[in-house]
């Protein structure tokens, strides 16, 4: 069972679903629990390992403490810059990267820093476990 969540609202799970989580240190996209992950456009953390098929339950909604990269897609061509995370900044999923969430506009969005506007919750080019908001608040 997921131990990161933080903050509950409308407890909304969906059940048994495929889900893609990260695949760029993996051996498989199979998610783990307490994985950021998501099915087509909608974001939300495992609830469980996946099984065989890749099928887990997916947590939709709430607040989570889940590991952010300082980084965005603003250098050169698009290539990756070091950008601090400050609160309310909307966050990323790509699961190329890991780890998979970021400020990297080119992905889905997962959700939104939670902390204070305009102050660093991860500092530039950094890797730091912050609460996030899942999807749209």
């Amino acid at each position: 069972m997921a131990t990161n969540r933080k903050y509950g609202q409308s407890d909304t799970i969906w059940p048994h679903v495929k889900v893609i989580a990260q695949t760029a240190s993996r051996t498989s996209n199979h998610a783990l629990s307490s994985d950021p992950v998501v099915c087509g456009q909608v974001p939300g953390v495992a609830l469980d390992d996946a099984d065989e098929n890749g099928r887990t339950r997916m947590q939709v909604d709430g607040i989570f403490e889940i590991q952010v990269t300082g980084k965005d897609a603003s250098g050169t061509s698009g290539a990756d810059a070091n950008v601090a995370v400050n609160g309310g900044d909307a966050l990323y999923f790509d699961k190329d990267k890991t780890p998979p969430v970021s400020k990297r506009a080119g992905g889905i969005l997962f959700g939104y820093a939670v902390g204070d506007s305009g102050v660093a919750m991860v500092t530039s080019g950094a890797t730091g476990a912050i609460m996030v908001q899942i999807g749209k608040p």
